[in-house]
């Protein structure tokens, strides 16, 4: 969690439960939208997390599934 509360991209190295995680994923999408990118495939359409994306970088939408 602190990883991706400093680099939301430390993502991409988290394990696959991690990725899962819809607490983890929104606070790596928080700091970094582009993070969405390593996000389960089930978190990417997730209408909470998409929100922070767009908040954050709406360029990341091109990682979900809306």
């Amino acid at each position: 969690m602190e990883a991706v509360k400093r680099h939301g991209y430390a993502l991409e190295f988290a394990s696959s439960e991690l990725k899962g995680d819809r607490e983890i994923v929104l606070e790596a999408v928080k700091q970094d939208g582009y993070a969405l990118e390593f996000a389960s495939e089930e978190l990417k359409g997730d209408k909470e997390i998409v929100l922070e994306v767009i908040k954050q970088n709406k360029n990341a939408l091109m990682f979900t599934y809306y």
